[in-house]
């Protein structure tokens, strides 16, 4: 395992106009996490393996660490560890002393300014262990918001606001999606990515891609897209998985059997978006670039 930041990991994929494939593990859930590594290594993907804040709250941040790392040890690609949407400074403190070499800190839902601030506070604090640090601009709604509402985009103004009082190693952006549960999302502005994209080098993110078709990622990564984030429908196919296998396989009761069957078959997904963002393959550019 070659443990890096993602910042290492998203520059070098900006340059070269693909994307990183940021996967969320429901809290190190040992199946999806093992599904995913050996997804991307087969692949030969590098890879940034997430783990959302709350879950960790159930699964313990130093138990979470540990599991990646052991599915990890003997993957030749490059790797990060993220905690994605962390909401406070103690959240992030916990991750990096855990292991973890990336961190998103998520203060979207305030003004610019505390937003700036704030993130400004969780860089200082991890600079010490060399841990990249992303922040967001625009609140990337929740399905529980949208009553009413469309899903947010965020300006470039805003954006270069933002830049101007924070430097930030990746910047998750508004631009049509919303977290939650979806069959189908086909909200993103293209034209808006590429705007954000013009205005700046900071590595581009996005967040809420539960029900967004692969072409349409595809295009995400076209436009300027760099970190790819996928968790709701990770999760969401590893329950219908679990519930299908554990009514038509010979399990014999034994749960590791239906366990097993999820991780083969979340495997197809995952390669498939390792191909819609245009990672398979990749790992070997960081062999010749390492960090």
């Amino acid at each position: 395992m070659r443990l890096v930041n993602a910042k290492h990991l998203c520059e070098q994929a900006a340059v070269r106009h693909f994307g990183i494939p940021a996967l969320n593990t429901n809290g190190a859930t040992y199946d999806i996490t093992r599904a995913i590594i050996e997804a991307a290594e087969e692949l030969q993907s590098p890879l940034i393996i997430q783990c959302y804040a709350p879950n960790l709250e159930y699964r313990g941040y130093e138990y979470a660490g540990l599991l990646i790392r052991h599915l990890a040890a003997n993957a030749s690609i490059p790797l990060a560890i993220a905690l994605d949407h962390g909401k406070t400074l103690e959240s992030v403190v916990h991750a990096v002393k855990a292991g973890f070499t990336h961190v998103m800190i998520d203060y979207a839902d305030r003004p610019l300014e505390d937003n700036a601030r704030g993130t400004r506070q969780v860089i200082a604090a991890v600079q010490p262990w060399g841990v990249s640090v992303e922040a967001e601009v625009g609140h990337i709604i929740k399905s529980s918001e949208t009553e009413g509402r469309r899903a947010a985009t965020v300006g470039v103004d805003e954006v270069r606001k933002f830049l101007a009082l924070v430097d930030v190693d990746a910047l998750a952006v508004a631009v049509g999606t919303t977290h939650g549960i979806f069959k189908e999302q086909n909200g993103i502005d293209f034209d808006l990515i590429a705007k954000i994209r013009a205005a700046t080098e900071v590595p581009l993110v996005l967040h809420g891609t539960c029900g967004v078709s692969l072409d349409d990622i595809k295009k995400s990564v076209q436009a300027g897209m760099t970190k790819i984030n996928f968790g709701e429908a990770l999760r969401m196919n590893y329950i219908r998985y679990f519930n299908a296998f554990s009514q038509t396989l010979p399990h014999e009761q034994h749960a590791w059997r239906i366990m097993r069957a999820c991780m083969d078959r979340l495997k197809r997904d995952v390669k498939e978006i390792i191909r819609a963002v245009g990672a398979e393959g990749k790992a070997a550019l960081f062999r010749d670039n390492p960090q």
